[in-house]
């Protein structure tokens, strides 16, 4: 029963392809992180093409209403450069917010799709990437030497600890979202082992609230992220 759940924990190989010579292996994480990429660039294509000023319909208010939302997030921890972190940080929350609860579409006969974030191939690159944006934004805003300032405000002994920063940040965003993520596959895998079932109500919360609200979390925590550093 649990060997069935952790032996969905391994990357398995979805297809195989020729390139230069050489063989390319596509893993299953890759494949449902391409899918999601498709998903939303398609969604966003149909999403946007009628969009009216003067009478918007409810579907686009429900759009305005969650740019709205990431929009707030950001002026709130970033401040007055929020505004142009949001393509970013809205990329990055709905392509967590979509691969984080694709589990959920599972009761599909034939369809086995699990969110790219239960292998930390995914979450660390991601992680990565944030603290680029945030070392990235610290330049921008401050300039070199308004960065190399910061390790020693507001004093000298400081500069070891806010150095540690630059590692120990992006190991917590990886971890955090890699493990929470994980944890919600296995009790899912277990209970449906146990319990097939009744799993509905579990699935409703580990497959889609969770998985929303861990993208949040994540993005939430970019978002301070780059407020410290453009502060």
């Amino acid at each position: 029963m649990f060997d069935r759940a952790f032996e969905k924990l391994e990357r398995i190989v979805v297809f195989r392809f020729q390139l230069f010579g050489q063989e390319v292996n596509i893993s299953d994480t890759l494949f449902v992180t391409w899918l999601v990429i498709a998903f939303l660039i398609v969604f966003t294509f149909f999403a946007t093409r009628k969009l009216s000023v003067d009478k918007p319909n409810r579907f686009q208010v429900l759009l305005e209403w969650l740019v709205s939302s990431i929009d707030g997030m950001c002026q709130s921890s970033i401040g007055e450069h929020g505004r142009k972190f949001l393509p970013y940080l809205g990329s990055l929350i709905l392509f967590l917010g979509v691969g984080n609860i694709i589990a959920a579409f599972n009761f599909i006969p034939g369809l086995e799709l699990y969110p790219p974030a239960k292998d930390i191939n995914t979450t660390a690159p991601l992680a990565l990437m944030s603290m680029i944006v945030v070392l990235y934004s610290s330049f921008r805003y401050k300039g070199v030497k308004g960065w190399l300032k910061s390790f020693v405000d507001p004093m000298a002994m400081m500069a070891p600890f806010k150095l540690m920063e630059y590692a120990t940040k992006p190991l917590s965003l990886c971890l955090r979202l890699f493990g929470n993520v994980l944890a919600g596959f296995l009790i899912m895998e277990i209970i449906l082992s146990l319990a097939p079932l009744a799993a509905a109500p579990f699935s409703a919360y580990f497959d889609i609230a969770d998985g929303i609200l861990q993208a949040f979390i994540f993005v939430y925590l970019t978002s301070l992220y780059i407020g410290e550093a453009v502060e």
